[in-house]
């Protein structure tokens, strides 16, 4: 099986391979070799920008975004953005990102702003000779769900860092556990209303008071972190941007989309005192139902998917990876799908030199149909 470096050279074919679709619009506005284009504006209430590098290749890569907190302004020109951008401009690629019409958990605002994007592209440019998605964290689960629902229009996928099995299991089982286990550990300092973290109306603590109650009880940090593979020094900052999802999610989903009535925990030493403890919640159907619909992977792709993460990522378990693998296998379709990692320590730390070996896997994939070598992607 080619390795990531060996098959790099085969990413050269792909122009050759791929002939624009019969179907394909004259491209009467496609920019000349020279000209480099940026092109901003606001599509369906969704902020957006394009960048056609000059000497564009007639590719295309969809950017998805993950999550932001309600109020982050778009700002496309700060590093996180643009290193990441350039992994792919300097490749030759158009990059278009769409910042959504909402924040917050916006999967169902990501995927169709994103596809209004790809479509608004093609009106103004021409159809793009390929085109890939990608994006990072919960824009990793965008990019799984644009390529499930939409396979004809894309070459394939490249989900960096990302939610990649079902939203009820994958934050339920992550974020809601993180936080039912700490306000369990550290009780009244997360929220101290009789409905627990049920009640939207209680206030979120900051993170230096979640900081202070670690400092006083270290030990509690040390028990969730081992559960939960965190390190302690990271559980303050870590519970209260779950805290904030959740509050989110819950006002978004109208009630608690998680269920642990009937869940039996371990692996924080006396299990028989913390399921005894720990504060039970019921479903809202509601929720449930707004949560399987944005979104359950099914694991039916029909085009390549390689995913990348950390060795180490406190907010999105690298896991994840795993589990979009069994959804693949049960599907039939492990064949299209690969996964990469990064020896590196933070959630989506990776080097524009790691996204662009990525991209040039996936190309080369595309291309040749020879599926890369799994393991890890060096370099700086």
């Amino acid at each position: 099986m080619p390795s990531l470096r060996l098959i790099a050279a085969a990413v050269l074919l792909l122009s050759a391979a791929r002939a624009p679709s019969a179907s394909a619009q004259p491209a009467t506005t496609r920019p000349s070799s020279a000209e480099a284009v940026v092109d901003t504006g606001t599509l369906n209430g969704a902020q957006y920008r394009i960048e056609i590098p000059a000497g564009w290749n007639g590719g295309l890569v969809m950017y998805a975004h993950g999550y932001e907190i309600i109020g982050t302004p778009f700002e496309p020109m700060i590093p996180r953005h643009a290193d990441f951008r350039r992994a792919f401009t300097s490749r030759g690629f158009a990059f278009a990102q769409s910042w959504y019409r909402g924040q917050g958990w916006a999967v169902r605002e990501g995927i169709e702003d994103t596809e209004a994007l790809r479509r608004h592209f093609i009106a103004r440019y021409g159809r793009p000779d390929s085109t890939f998605v990608t994006g990072h964290s919960m824009g990793g689960l965008i990019t799984v769900a644009t390529l499930e629902t939409r396979a004809a229009e894309y070459d394939g996928a490249l989900p960096f860092c990302g939610i990649l099995s079902p939203a009820v299991d994958a934050v339920r089982g992550r974020l809601f556990d993180v936080l039912v286990t700490f306000d369990y550990l550290y009780p009244g300092v997360l929220t101290a209303s009789p409905r627990g973290l049920a009640d939207l109306d209680a206030p979120i603590p900051s993170r230096d008071s979640l900081a202070a109650a670690v400092r006083a009880n270290p030990a509690g940090a040390e028990a969730l972190g081992r559960r939960f593979g965190v390190r302690p020094q990271g559980v303050p900052g870590l519970v209260w941007f779950y805290a904030v999802i959740y509050r989110e999610l819950q006002q978004r989903a109208g009630g608690n989309p998680f269920e642990n009535r009937g869940s039996a925990y371990h692996g924080l030493g006396d299990d028989a005192a913390f399921n005894a403890g720990v504060r039970r919640y019921a479903a809202d159907s509601a929720a449930v139902g707004y949560l399987r619909a944005w979104f359950s992977p099914t694991g039916r792709i029909a085009d390549p998917v390689l995913a990348v993460h950390t060795t180490y990522d406190a907010v999105v378990e690298p896991e994840q990876m795993d589990r979009y693998r069994a959804l693949t296998q049960l599907a039939g379709t492990a064949d299209r799908f690969a996964a990469s990692y990064v020896v590196a320590d933070g959630h989506c730390a990776f080097t524009p030199a790691q996204v662009g070996a990525a991209f040039d896997a996936l190309r080369a994939w595309a291309a040749t149909g020879a599926r890369p070598a799994e393991g890890e992607i060096g370099g700086k």
